[in-house]
């Protein structure tokens, strides 16, 4: 049984190089990295993040070249080694974009930020995807005309409508709403969201944390 589970992550690994390999811009610079990294990740995750990381950088020449020199150091091979951990565990689509929008933005700048890129993905993987919800809510600016905020709230109903927490409503509405505040209590607690007065907004972390995992046009 465990000859065949190890051809089995052998098959993958294989798998996983050559279609990184088949990367025209990135994918001789990672696909190297992948025997390395945890054994059992699951590589069409990770095939999934890597193509969308290389459709990013290959979008401007010098992002590509900055790219290849800060991935050849020992602080650029962390951080790309921690995104791939993250995109193998991560189930939706949109949470392996953010990762790839976070890796892109970490490694195609002129100097690499390590300590601070590495302090960002070490936050992103401790929040749930309903938390980067009411993350990426709070930096929005809500107007009186239908704009970005309304349309973010349209978009995530589940998560961000307002809930109940009367003790007269059903227990689903109040297990909901506990949760909901959970949300909230943990972007507090990482120190991603403050309050002032009875409303919460984002501390310059939280912002860092939003600049990283969105593009402009989706936080205007």
């Amino acid at each position: 049984m465990d000859s065949l589970k190890t051809n089995n992550r052998d098959r993958l690994v294989s798998v996983a190089k050559a279609a990184s390999g088949a990367l025209p811009f990135i994918g001789s610079a990672v696909s190297e990295l992948l025997d390395s990294v945890v054994p059992n990740l699951r590589f069409e995750r990770v095939v999934s993040f890597l193509q969308t990381l290389d459709e990013r950088v290959s979008k401007v020449d010098a992002e590509l070249n900055s790219f290849k020199r800060n991935l050849n150091t020992e602080q650029g091979t962390d951080l790309l080694e921690e995104a791939l951990v993250q995109s193998s565990r991560a189930v939706s689509e949109e949470r392996r974009q953010r990762i790839a929008s976070l890796t892109e933005k970490a490694l195609t700048g002129d100097k690499l930020k390590y300590e601070e890129a590495k302090k960002i993905l070490n936050l992103y993987r401790e929040l749930t995807d309903p938390e980067v919800v009411w993350l990426i809510y709070y930096s929005l600016r809500p107007s009186l005309s239908h704009g970005p905020h309304t349309e973010w709230v349209e978009k995530h109903p589940d998560v961000l409508r307002p809930i109940s927490r009367e003790m007269s409503a059903p227990i689903e509405k109040r297990e909901l709403a506990a949760l909901q505040d959970s949300y909230k209590e943990t972007l507090l607690r990482f120190g991603l969201t403050e309050m002032k007065g009875k409303s919460a907004s984002l501390t310059t972390l939280g912002r860092m944390l939003v600049n990283y995992i969105t593009d402009i046009d989706e936080q205007s």
